[in-house]
C-alpha cells in the first residue's frame, strides 16, 4: 500500500485560499466603486430635487433697500407726527393699491392682497456700529431703543393658481421687481399725501353740505374756507417761492383766483342778499339773528366789565412803589404769587388789551346781526316776488359753487405737485432681482448633495455588511468542507 502525497494536497489547499483572497479583495474594490457611484447618484438626485423645489418656490424674487429721509423718522414718526411702523409698508391697503397699479398694466390679474400675506420678508437694516451700541446698552440693562431709517423688503412672487393657463399657473412671468417698485410708489404717495400735508389741504377745499345753511350763512362759511386756503397757500409759497406747476401756474396765481372769487363773486352775492333781505326761511332767519344778538351781547358785556376792572387797576396803580408784594391776578392757573408790581402792571395792561379786542369783536357781531335783522323786518315782498328773488339767489350760489369746485380741483392738483416735488426724497428705494442662481443656492445644493451621499453611504455599508456576512458564512462553510475532506483523505 502506497503512502498519500500530502505535499500536492497542501499546494492545492494553498492555491484555493489564495484564490479566495483574490476574489475577496476584488469584490471589495468592486463594492467600493459601486458605493461611490451610488453616493454620487444619490447626492446628484438630492441636489437636483432641491434645485427643482427652490426654482418652483423662488423663481421670482426681488429685494428693495428702502431709505426714509425726513427728520421725524428719528422719533419713529411720520412727517405729520403720527406714529411710524415699518409693517405699514406691506399692509393690505398698500398691497392692494400696488396690485391695482399692476393690473392697470395687464399684470397680476389673478392676485389679491390675501395671496401675498406670506410673500414678504421685512426687517430693519441697522449699521454695524449702531447695532453694536444697541446690543451693548441692552446687555448693561439700559432701556435703549434705536430707530432705523433703512429697511430691506424681500418679495417672493407666489404662483397664480387662479390663472386658467396651466403653464402660467406653475411658472408665470417674473414681475416681482416691478411690483416692488409699485409698492414703494404707493408708500411714497401715502407718506407725501396723507402724512406730508396734501390730505389736509384736500379736506380744506372740500365742498360744503349746503342743505342746512341759509344763503348768508353759506357765504360766511365759504369766505372762511377761502381765507384759510389762502393762508395755507401763503405758507407753502413762503417755503418755496420758486415753485411753478406743470401748467405754469404759481401758488400766488392760485391765491389770486381765490381772492377773485371773494371780491367779485361772494361780495356781489352778499350785497344782493343784504339789499334784498331774502332767506330760505325768513322766520327761522329772524330767530337765529335774535339768538346770536343775545349771545354776542352777553359776551360783549362780559369783556366790557373785564376791561373796566383792568382799567380801574391801571388807574389806581402806584408807580412809585417798587418793593416785592403778593399780588392777586385773574389768571387762575397761578393764583397768588410774589412779583414786582411793575411786572403785575404789565399783566393788567395786557389783560385790558385782550378784553378791549373781544369787546370790539363781539360789538361788531352785534351790530351786523342787528342790521341784518332790521333788513328782514323792513322788507315786505309778495310771494311771487320773493320766489323770483330766491330763485335768482339760488342760481348765483349754484354758479359760485361750480366756480369754487373747478378752482379747488385745480388747486388740489397743483398742491399735490408741490408736495410731490417737496417730498420727493421722503422715501427712496433701490430694487434688484435676486436671480435664480446664487451663492446660497450653490451652498444649499452642496449640503443636500453631502447629506444624501452620506445617507447613501450608510445604506450601502449596511447592505454590503449584510451581503458580506452571508458570503463569509458561505466561505467558512466551504473552508470546513475542504478541511473535513483533507482529514478524511
Amino acid at each position: 500500500m502506497k503512502p498519500k502525497d500530502t505535499r500536492s494536497g497542501g499546494m492545492m489547499n494553498f492555491r484555493s485560499i489564495k484564490n479566495l483572497r483574490r476574489v475577496f479583495y476584488k469584490g471589495r474594490i468592486t463594492k467600493f466603486k459601486k458605493t461611490a457611484g451610488f453616493m454620487i447618484l444619490a447626492g446628484l438626485a438630492a441636489a437636483l430635487i432641491y434645485f427643482g423645489c427652490y426654482a418652483y418656490l423662488e423663481y421670482a424674487v426681488s429685494k428693495a433697500d428702502v431709505v426714509l429721509s425726513y427728520p421725524e423718522i428719528a422719533q419713529s414718526k411720520y412727517p405729520n407726527s403720527s406714529r411710524f411702523t415699518y409693517y405699514e409698508f406691506i399692509n393690505d391697503d398698500n398691497v392692494n393699491a400696488a396690485i391695482k397699479k399692476m393690473q392697470e398694466k395687464g399684470k397680476y390679474k389673478y392676485f389679491t392682497a390675501d395671496d401675498f400675506r406670506r410673500s414678504f420678508f421685512i426687517y430693519s437694516n441697522i449699521e454695524g456700529s449702531a447695532n453694536a451700541s444697541v446690543m451693548t446698552a441692552r446687555s448693561e440693562g439700559n432701556d435703549f431703543s434705536y430707530v432705523a431709517n433703512e429697511y430691506k423688503i424681500t418679495f417672493v412672487q407666489p404662483h397664480a393658481y387662479k390663472d386658467p393657463n396651466i403653464f402660467a399657473k406653475l411658472f408665470g412671468r417674473d414681475y416681482s421687481d416691478e411690483f416692488l417698485r409699485a409698492l414703494i410708489d404707493v408708500n411714497h404717495e401715502r407718506i407725501a399725501n396723507e402724512s406730508g400735508g396734501i390730505n389736509g389741504f384736500c379736506d380744506m377745499t372740500d365742498m360744503l353740505e349746503t342743505d342746512t345753511y341759509d344763503y348768508n350763512e353759506e357765504l360766511r362759511v365759504y369766505r372762511t374756507k377761502i381765507n384759510s386756503i389762502n393762508n395755507y397757500l401763503d405758507y407753502l409759497n413762503n417755503k418755496d417761492p420758486d415753485f411753478r406747476s406743470e401748467s405754469g401756474m404759481t401758488l400766488e396765481d392760485l391765491k389770486g383766483k381765490y381772492e377773485f372769487l371773494i371780491d367779485d363773486v361772494l361780495d356781489g352775492i352778499s350785497d344782493y342778499i343784504e339789499s334784498s333781505g331774502i332767506s330760505k326761511d325768513i322766520d327761522l332767519a329772524r330767530n337765529k339773528l335774535k339768538v346770536n344778538i343775545e349771545n354776542n351781547q352777553l359776551k360783549y358785556d362780559k369783556y366790557a366789565d373785564r376791561s373796566e376792572i383792568n382799567k380801574y387797576a391801571m388807574d389806581e396803580y402806584d408807580h412809585t412803589f417798587t418793593e416785592n408784594l403778593i399780588n392777586v391776578i385773574q389768571n387762575k392757573q397761578y393764583g397768588l404769587y410774589q412779583a414786582r408790581p411793575k411786572t403785575e402792571f404789565d399783566t393788567v395792561v395786557e389783560q385790558k388789551h385782550d378784553a378791549d379786542k373781544k369787546v370790539a369783536e363781539y360789538g361788531s357781531k352785534v351790530n351786523i346781526n342787528r342790521r341784518e335783522l332790521a333788513i328782514f323786518d323792513s322788507v315786505e315782498y309778495t310771494q311771487e316776488e320773493n320766489k323770483r328773488l330766491t330763485e335768482k339767489c339760488s342760481a348765483l350760489m349754484t354758479k359760485f359753487r361750480e366756480q369754487y369746485k373747478e378752482l379747488s380741483e385745480t388747486a388740489d392738483k397743483i398742491v399735490t405737485e408741490y408736495y410731490n416735488e417737496e417730498n420727493e426724497d421722503y422715501i427712496t428705494a433701490k430694487i434688484t432681482k435676486k436671480g435664480l442662481i446664487s451663492k446660497s443656492l450653490i451652498v444649499n445644493m452642496g449640503i443636500a448633495f453631502s447629506l444624501a451621499a452620506a445617507v447613501a453611504f450608510v445604506v450601502s455599508i449596511f447592505i454590503s455588511f449584510v451581503k458580506d456576512s452571508k458570503r463569509l458564512n458561505q466561505s467558512h462553510m466551504r473552508m470546513r468542507e475542504i478541511k473535513f475532506g483533507e482529514e478524511e483523505a
